[in-house]
This record gives structure tokens, sequence and C-alpha cells, in this order.
């Protein structure tokens, strides 16, 4: 049976996520099982050839064939890899949502008040060689499946992506709009559903009704632990949580856990999440791409991985370091034929020439400063410029 699960849970650094998935595994047909479809181990799992091929025969395993199946992972990521991974991606196309599938499992192509996808997968199932107790699925059968599902619900993630990435620029002010200044991230994305009354915004509430509330936390790594030593007594349970807490002030409980049935809730209920929280938004002037501050909100460069190892808070220090030295040398030019030329004028009192020459530069050199600040001209430029009107 092919069902969506997606159980999500954040910590002050994390986000902890529990979903089902798909692999490919090797099985072989066997009939009049208690399913027909059984489990093969493969070569990888042996030391040598001779003892997989011993086991091959002892069970009788023939006919070996590569099947699709379902299974669960735990997956712990710095708090936002999740919505950015799908956020900071260029477009939306099929090869994408396959890996979202293979990755997060059936609930990528449900939508949250259409059709539960997962219902028609499993109804209009039809494999003659399987029975009802077999859970692996054939795999040109899959793909056929999962291709019409992409097809059916591929404009809704690109409404989606354009939505979501324009709540977040409007509600972190990521464009450093005037009028935004001095006001929350919650505060901005009031003012934005009230201003923009559009059926493409409003309709993204539909995404809230596929939230729900579990209290099956058995993957978070406190409940492991706390089941393992079987307190017996509250004073008992208590006093343990006490020691964690001295060992580690992060020590993390809750009572609940964030369940969806549709991968687009999640990504919706991630961007409210963090407004309402006031978790801080970036775009890493380096690689353009969203992030969360690790510890400042004022960071301007996220710590990914961008070239030669390097990440780019690393390479963003090095760059405004060498920006420094270059402005440094361009300014120390520029005092000095500023000064040069001012000298010549006020030798030379009586060639008018002069002083207006030295004007009309000093207004042209102030223009680049302007066009430097604004983005419309660089460093480089002007360095030439002066080196240029200093031979004048």
């Amino acid at each position: 049976m092919i069902y969506p699960l997606f159980f999500l849970d954040f910590t002050d650094k994390e986000e902890n996520l529990m979903t089902n998935y798909f692999k490919i595994e090797s099985y072989t047909y066997k009939p009049n099982h208690l399913s027909n479809f059984q489990s093969v181990l493969t070569s990888d799992k042996f030391k040598t050839k001779k003892e997989y091929y011993s086991y091959l025969s002892q069970n009788n395993i023939h006919d070996v064939e590569n099947r699709y199946v379902q299974d669960t992972h735990i997956i712990v990521n710095p708090i936002g890899t999740f919505l950015f991974d799908f956020l900071n991606i260029d477009s939306i196309d099929n090869i994408f949502l396959k890996k979202l599938i293979f990755r997060y499992g059936i609930a990528t192509l449900n939508d949250p008040v259409g059709k539960n996808f997962h219902e028609d997968f499993n109804l209009f199932y039809d494999d003659t060689r399987a029975n009802e107790d077999d859970d692996s699925i054939d795999i040109d059968y899959f793909e056929s499946k999962i291709n019409t599902g992409i097809k059916e619900i591929i404009d809704s993630y690109i409404s989606l992506h354009k939505a979501l990435r324009e709540i977040i620029n409007f509600s972190y002010n990521i464009n450093e709009e005037k009028y935004l200044n001095e006001l929350t991230p919650s505060q901005r994305y009031y003012i934005f559903i009230h201003s923009y009354n559009l059926d493409e915004y409003m309709g993204l509430f539909k995404y809230l009704t596929d939230v729900s509330f579990n209290q099956d936390f058995d993957f978070l790594e406190y409940d492991k632990s706390i089941k393992k030593s079987h307190f017996n007594s509250p004073e008992a349970l208590a006093k343990y949580i006490k020691n964690e807490c001295k060992k580690n002030r992060n020590f993390h409980i809750k009572n609940y856990l964030y369940s969806f049935n549709s991968l687009m809730s999640v990504y919706y209920f991630c961007v409210l999440y963090f407004i309402e929280n006031n978790i801080p938004i970036k775009i890493c002037k380096n690689c353009g791409k969203y992030f969360i501050p690790e510890n400042r909100a004022s960071s301007i460069y996220c710590n990914r991985i961008y070239k030669d190892k390097k990440t780019c808070k690393e390479i963003g220090a090095n760059n405004a370091y060498n920006e420094k030295l270059k402005k440094d040398e361009v300014n120390s030019l520029y005092r000095k034929i500023l000064s040069a030329k001012k000298m010549t004028a006020n030798r030379n009192p009586d060639i008018p020439l002069y002083l207006e020459k030295y004007e009309k530069w000093k207004l042209e050199a102030n223009q680049y400063k302007k066009d430097i600040k604004s983005g419309i001209k660089t460093q480089e430029q002007f360095k030439e410029w002066l080196e240029d009107t200093r031979k004048i």
C-alpha cells in the first residue's frame, strides 16, 4: 500500500523530517507464497561472489528483477534546508519533481484540496503477478503512474514556487523598500496579503487545511533515549530530563509534530512558520540564494560550498578585503590628483583655465563616487579614469 507520510519538527537550529521515500530493490517471483515477490539480497552484501552464488542456489533464487519499494527515513538538516532547496531552484521541471518523489514519497503528488494521488495510484494498480500482500511495485508501472501525476500537478508547483518567493521577498524586505523598514516579517506579511488580494495568493490558504498535529515522535533522539530507559514513575522521568538539561542546554522536548499529506503544504507552512517566529531570512550576496544566518541576523553570506571547497562566507570575506584594498588604493590616487590639481590652480591665479578645469574635474570625480555607490560603475573604472585625467 502506497501512502503519504511527512512529519516535521523544528528546533532553534535544526529541522527534523520523517518521511516516506522510494528505492529500488531486488526481488524474485515466487507465486503461492504470502507475497508473490520475495526480497533478494544483492551481491554487495557478500564478501565473495562464491558466497553470493551459494546464497542464490540454496534459496532457489532465479529470475531476479528490480522493483520499487516504499520505505521511511529520517532527515536532520540545518533549519531552512528543506524550504530553500525548493525556493533556490531556478525552474520547476519533471526531473526536479521526480527527485522530490524519490526523496519524500507520494506526498509530492498530492493536492491538499484536490485528489489524493496515492488513492488513485493504489486503485489502478494492476499487476497480474502480484497479490494484495505485495509491497513492491513493477518499475514500468510505477514510472508511468508518477509521470501522469507530475503532468497533473507541475503547474501548481510552478505557481507555488513563484508565490512563496514573492511572499518572502516582501515579508523580509529583500528589495529594501524604505516604507517597510522597522516592521517585523509578520507585519509585512499582513500588509502583503491585504494589499494583493488576488486569487493566486488567497488560494495559498488551502494548504493550511492539510496541516495536522501528531504525537508520534519516535524519530526524535530524546524520545528514543527516554524509551530505552524504561522509566516507571513520573519522578524518575523528571529527574532524567533535568539531568539531560544540565548536560545540554538545548535539550529539546516537544509534545507534538506537524503532519502533512501534501508536500506543497509543507513548503507553505515552513514560510509561515519562519515569518511568525521572526526567523531571519536573507539572500546571499555571493550566490544569490536564500539562507538563514547561523548566528547574526546581519550576515550577508551563507555557508554553502561555492567554489574550490570554499563557502560563500569565506569567498565573500576575501572579496570584501580585496575590495577594501582596491578602494583604499583608488582613494589614495584620487587624493593625490585632487591635491596636485588644486595646487596648480592656486599657484596660477592669473590663469583662470586651471581653476575651471580643477572644478570640472572635481565634479566628475564626485559623480563617479556616486555611481560606484549606486552600482552603476566600479572602483576599477574610477581608477582608469583617474589615471587618464592625471596626465591632462
